[in-house]
């Protein structure tokens, strides 16, 4: 199933599958997800779709799937959000598969099957942002509180007050968070983390991006006959 909010970027990945896989493609729309998920009527294999959705999927299916094997959907997403948070986040939610847009056609088709195996695909391109990270210790989360008020340029007296804890504390935290980034000084460390995706930001504009010459080339070739039959 292809399920994507930017109709072209639909019709390219729905096309590029039809035209480099076996699979049948299931027709899908946005009314496919609802409170509990996908609708009980579809039950495809894997679900190629943008960040959004994805999440939306993940969250809104039963709590009891998330322990039995096979019954949480297969998501795989394919979006041009390419942050170590929101990599991480999507992975940490249950997504199977994560690719950055402009990916290359066997990559996609890999990353299909893959997932489909049960495996876990990480693309290319948000692997190198993942491999940012391996080799620095992670944040806890009273240095994450810390360091979204530095990056919204907050002194220590007001960190201290907004997170009700000791001048002393922030200071300890602040060395934590030097040391963990990296970074001598409070501009540094807000461009680390503005490069690296570290905070978790509002909601975004749908996934929307250009598109390899392949998806585009296959997405041209996409007949309205085929796209009615394949999917929304």
């Amino acid at each position: 199933m292809v399920l994507y909010q930017d109709p072209l970027v639909r019709a390219g990945l729905a096309a590029t599958l039809a035209e480099h896989t076996r699979y049948a493609l299931v027709p899908a729309e946005a009314s496919c997800v609802g409170p509990a998920g996908l609708s009980p009527d579809l039950t495809p294999d894997v679900v190629v779709t943008d960040y959004d959705y994805g999440l939306q999927l993940l969250a809104r299916s039963p709590p009891q799937a998330r322990s039995r094997p096979g019954e949480m959907p297969v998501v795989l997403i394919v979006t041009p959000r390419d942050t170590e948070w929101e990599i991480r986040h999507a992975l940490a939610c249950g997504a199977r598969g994560y690719l950055v847009l402009g990916c290359g056609v066997n990559e996609l088709v890999e990353a299909v099957r893959t997932v489909h195996r049960g495996m876990r695909h990480i693309g290319a391109q948000a692997a190198r942002r993942l491999a940012d990270s391996i080799a620095c210790s992670p944040l806890t989360s009273r240095e994450t509180d810390v360091l979204r008020l530095v990056v919204e340029g907050q002194g220590n007296k007001a960190i201290a007050r907004e997170l009700a804890i000791a001048n002393g504390t922030v200071k300890s935290h602040l060395k934590a968070i030097f040391e963990k980034l990296d970074a001598r000084s409070r501009t540094e460390v807000a461009a680390v983390a503005e490069r690296r995706g570290l905070l978790a930001v509002g909601p975004a504009a749908p996934d929307r991006s250009v598109f390899t010459p392949q998806v585009r080339h296959a997405a041209t070739r996409l007949r309205p006959s085929m796209l009615a039959s394949r999917l929304d």
